[in-house]
């Protein structure tokens, strides 16, 4: 590992005169900083040469972050051992989601299912929702239901809404209940939830309700910029008819009216929840 870290640091020489000129004039973002703004907007030799040292005094995030460029070659030579390595030291300097990464490479090749909650654990320790889902749902397969529920309000409390998709349907226990939950997932861009959202609007006559909320669960783009309604339109028949085939002609018309203001209201103010990835900056 040290050899391939030599090797980054080398270049570090070079940019500190620049360097300190820049701190004369602005103040200057933290080492840490500027290595993860390389590496989002994908300069990756340079977030690599800015990890390296962090990565040897043991911050956990340029860690992370260095060592997925090492095991992916990006930025760096491909280096598997070293960077595998490193995830680890991640891992055990609390970085959640080198702990994420090295439970599921477990999973991917049926390592010891033990090790792989353990790292999981570890992770919702550290507030990490995917791990907290994990468990949640390990725990209902054992049976321990106000565990996994905990586990889920936890995750929920962070801003899962597929937590509160899962609350909805294993632990809601009335229809007021359910129908929270599943409306404040669906508005995060739970998919799951405005498709159970869909059925309920339907089970209730909510002609309106269930064309759109199946809308939004075929994942159509009215959250993007200049959004074509029309094609949108379009979309939905061949996806959602089904919740107002029957009405006729003229209430069709109106119902599929009502069915664009709501998706326009909708998506107002629309912020979709990002789920993890590994190896991504949030």
């Amino acid at each position: 590992m040290k050899n391939s870290i030599a090797h980054i640091l080398k270049f570090s020489a070079v940019t500190a005169g620049v360097t300190l000129c820049l701190m004369a004039t602005a103040p200057a973002a933290s080492p840490l900083d500027e290595g993860v703004n390389s590496y989002r907007h994908g300069n990756f030799e340079s977030s690599a040469k800015t990890f390296a040292p962090l990565a040897e005094q043991g911050n956990a995030t340029a860690q992370y972050l260095l060592s997925c460029q090492m095991i992916n070659g990006i930025g760096v030579p491909t280096d598997q051992t070293a960077g595998w390595a490193m995830m680890e030291s991640a891992a055990n300097n609390a970085q959640p989601d080198a702990s994420m990464v090295l439970a599921r490479r477990l999973e991917a090749t049926n390592g010891d299912k033990e090790n792989i909650k353990s790292l999981y654990m570890t992770a919702a320790e550290q507030k990490q929702t995917q791990a907290m889902l994990w468990l949640a749902l390990d725990a209902i397969d054992q049976g321990d239901k106000a565990h996994a529920k905990e586990l889920l309000a936890d995750a929920w409390n962070e801003g899962d809404p597929r937590a509160a998709t899962l609350l909805a349907t294993r632990f809601a226990e009335n229809d007021e209940d359910r129908i929270s939950y599943l409306s404040a997932a669906a508005e995060k861009g739970e998919l799951r939830a405005a498709a159970y959202l869909a059925e309920i609007s339907r089970e209730k006559d909510d002609r309106v309700g269930a064309v759109g909320w199946c809308a939004i669960a075929s994942g159509l783009p009215g959250h993007a910029a200049n959004v074509d309604w029309k094609e949108i339109g379009m979309a939905v028949e061949r996806t959602c008819a089904k919740y107002d085939e029957d009405l006729k002609p003229a209430a069709r018309a109106q119902n599929r009216a009502n069915v664009d203001q709501f998706l326009s209201d909708f998506f107002a103010d629309y912020k979709a929840w990002k789920p993890w990835r590994p190896c991504a900056v949030r």
